[in-house]
């Protein structure tokens, strides 16, 4: 099962909600094997109120990137068809509905996940 430490999700929150009204996309480095995230990595985004994109050939050329992160200011953490495609590139996605502010976690396919929150 995948974790990710408390705090994190909390820096992850109040960034999205500094982006308001537009979406936030991020990354998340940790370590595969023992599926844990432990880091936010903020690369050069495209930020506005329906989605979010990158330059891919902007990513680091190692696999410290497991994840991607990124907020829907609709209200709604269910992934778009752009997400799910999107989704495909990592191991674990999360969305964060704003201004809810529920979090959602899904896997490469787009099925919903669990993840387990530490201190």
């Amino acid at each position: 099962m995948w974790q990710i430490k408390k705090t994190i999700l909390e820096d992850l929150m109040v960034t999205a909600h500094n982006y308001l009204p537009d979406e936030f996309l991020c990354f998340l480095g940790g370590n595969k094997k023992e599926q844990t995230i432990e880091e936010v990595v903020i690369l050069p985004t495209w930020n506005g109120k329906t989605s979010s994109s990158i330059n891919l050939h902007s990513f680091p050329m190692d696999d410290t990137i497991i994840g991607s992160f990124h907020s829907h200011p609709n209200g709604v953490a269910m992934p778009s068809r752009a997400d799910l495609k999107f989704f495909r590139r990592f191991d674990i996605n999360i969305i964060l509905s704003l201004p809810i502010r529920e979090f959602a976690f899904f896997d490469k396919q787009g099925q919903a996940n669990t993840i387990k929150i530490i201190d």
